[in-house]
């Protein structure tokens, strides 16, 4: 059910509904001056069709209009021929009760009684106890429909532009991780690697081969004097990618030792040196592949009785 009320104070008219009603007894506050009123006692039912004062505004418009004793004589006397006599009838009687007895001078004068006033509109009053506190209660603070309509449509948009903005935040966030992480996603996933490059040729940056010591091994190793050449030693090995994505190639630090375990020859071993001349640098160890290694290595007068391996970059 809606009603129209009206703030006291400054005549706003406001559309409520039942429960606006029912919450604080009827006690509102005026939207507009904030003034506090009971809605009760202004109160006029309209159809739940209106959803704002406007509307209820236009419909009054279109409605037939009743001409009023103000109006001109023609105009009011087309209307009083509609009009039940019995109200009129009965002002008249009042009017002529209350002029005084003239043979009777003491007497009281009898008071104008309350006739039916034809012209007072379909209005729901409703009486309040005047000696009822409002004190404890806080009034609901009521605005036009229309006004609301209009904060929601622009909390809407400013909804929707929150929403495109973290989404343009989260699109952000995306991009800046695949830049720094270009060179790990181009080993897990080797399929996304051609558009990581040619994004990077825009952007004049490279993706690395990643370098994970800790998933290298070098196993099977081996060391004997060569048949042919004198003072020359061969070294052979077994380089591991225990990764499941391919790695950069590592260099090879060899130690050979004397009898006492101590470095009599240290040499850095690059990829370059180790690897068949027509290997690509770039495309590193495959992941879970292997690698077998043999090298010729000059020992000059150093006597060599064992050799130390490790791995770096």
């Amino acid at each position: 059910m809606h009603y129209i009320t009206s703030c006291p104070a400054c005549e706003t008219q406001f559309l409520l509904t039942t429960e606006h009603i029912k919450a604080h007894r009827g006690k509102v506050q005026c939207g507009q001056c904030e003034h506090i009123f009971n809605a009760k006692n202004r109160l006029t039912e309209v159809s739940d069709d209106i959803h704002n004062t406007s509307e209820y505004k236009t419909s009054l418009e279109s409605e037939p209009q009743t001409n009023l004793p103000n109006t001109p004589p023609n105009t009011w006397q087309n209307t009083a021929q509609n009009i039940d006599n019995k109200p009129i009838k009965a002002v008249l009687e009042g009017v002529l009760s209350a002029v005084p007895n003239l043979d009777n001078l003491n007497a009281k004068t009898t008071p104008y009684p309350q006739a039916e006033d034809p012209f007072i509109g379909d209005q729901t009053h409703i009486n309040i106890d005047d000696n009822y506190s409002y004190e404890d209660e806080t009034p609901i603070i009521i605005d036009d429909l229309a006004n609301k309509a209009k904060l929601e449509k622009r909390q809407t948009k400013l909804n929707t532009w929150f929403l495109l903005l973290g989404l343009l935040l989260l699109i952000l966030a995306s991009l800046q991780t695949i830049y720094f992480l270009r060179s790990k996603i181009a080993s897990y996933y080797p399929q996304f690697k051609p558009y990581l490059v040619q994004a990077c040729d825009a952007l004049q940056c490279g993706i690395d081969v990643p370098k994970n010591l800790d998933s290298l091994t070098i196993d099977d190793s081996d060391m004997q004097e060569n048949k042919t050449y004198e003072k020359v030693i061969d070294f052979s090995s077994l380089l591991i990618n225990n990764a499941n994505y391919t790695q950069a190639y590592p260099n090879i630090e060899l130690t050979l030792t004397d009898t006492n375990d101590k470095p009599v020859i240290r040499k850095l071993i690059t990829p370059t040196e180790y690897l068949k001349t027509n290997a690509n640098l770039a495309d590193g160890i495959i992941g879970n592949d292997q690698i077998r290694l043999k090298l010729a290595i000059s020992v000059a007068d150093a006597s060599v009785a064992g050799y130390r391996v490790l791995l770096t970059y």
